[in-house]
């Protein structure tokens, strides 16, 4: 009776660590589990407030409309306002994880209390401006819950994703706190003809911290938006 217990407790043993061996070895099996769910969403649109916080400018709370169309296509509609970073907000996992890429799995890590797989991701195509994303994902409710990407154009940045714990079919975020560097030479223009600065930015006009939230309602999901509701902007600006 003994022998047959140790046999079923070196075999559950074996079992788990072949299991841990699994995840750690193939970070690439939970990157398709969350990429196969990130892609049942088509197109979205959603009514959105923006929070701007950085220490030269003052910017009041502003509402916008977004849209997205699966793997990037995002734009926009708000008065009065430019986002900042265009490349965070145009970050989309599921572009990335479309294309040709390498992954490693690093570590569990905690993030406001879930424990969290950490993934480093390559991409392998030089089109991509991402040149490596580290994510973290809650692997029991197949959710990204943090992304650090570096990136050719628009250095780094750090993306916080916040989930309502009703959470909607799809598992869109309800929020989205973005933390970037930005100097007034990179505002967009006629920013700070718009809203009344508290601070002088300093003479050197070195980087600082600022950070972008994004608070999500009232989506409308996989309702058909067309490819060139994206473009009619881009051409009505070229007559």
């Amino acid at each position: 009776m003994i022998k047959v217990v140790v046999k079923i407790t070196l075999i559950t043993v074996l079992i788990f660590s072949f299991k841990l061996s699994a995840q750690i070895s193939e970070p690439k099996l939970l990157l398709d589990s969350i990429n196969t769910k990130l892609n049942r969403v088509n197109d979205y649109s959603a009514d959105v407030k923006i929070k701007l916080n950085v220490s030269f400018i003052k910017i009041p709370v502003k509402e916008a409309k977004v849209f997205y169309k699966k793997p990037d296509k995002i734009k926009m509609k708000s008065t009065g306002f430019a986002l900042l970073p265009k490349k965070g907000i145009n970050f989309s996992l599921a572009a990335l994880l479309n294309k040709s890429y390498t992954s490693v799995w690093i570590k569990k890590d905690n993030v406001n209390g879930t424990v969290c797989d950490v993934i480093k991701i390559i991409p392998l195509t030089e089109e991509q401006d991402i040149l490596l994303a580290t994510v973290w994902i809650d692997r029991k409710k197949q959710l990204l819950l943090k992304v650090d990407a570096n990136t050719k154009s628009n250095g780094n940045f750090l993306i916080d994703f916040v989930y309502n714990l009703r959470s909607n079919v799809f598992d869109l975020p309800d929020k989205l706190n973005f933390t970037f560097e930005v100097n007034k030479m990179s505002l967009p223009i006629g920013i700070t003809g718009d809203f009344d600065s508290d601070k002088a930015p300093e003479k050197n006009n070195k980087p600082q911290k600022a950070t972008l939230s994004l608070i999500y309602s009232n989506y409308l999901v996989n309702k058909g938006i067309p490819d060139s509701f994206f473009t009619e902007e881009i051409k009505s600006k070229k007559k």
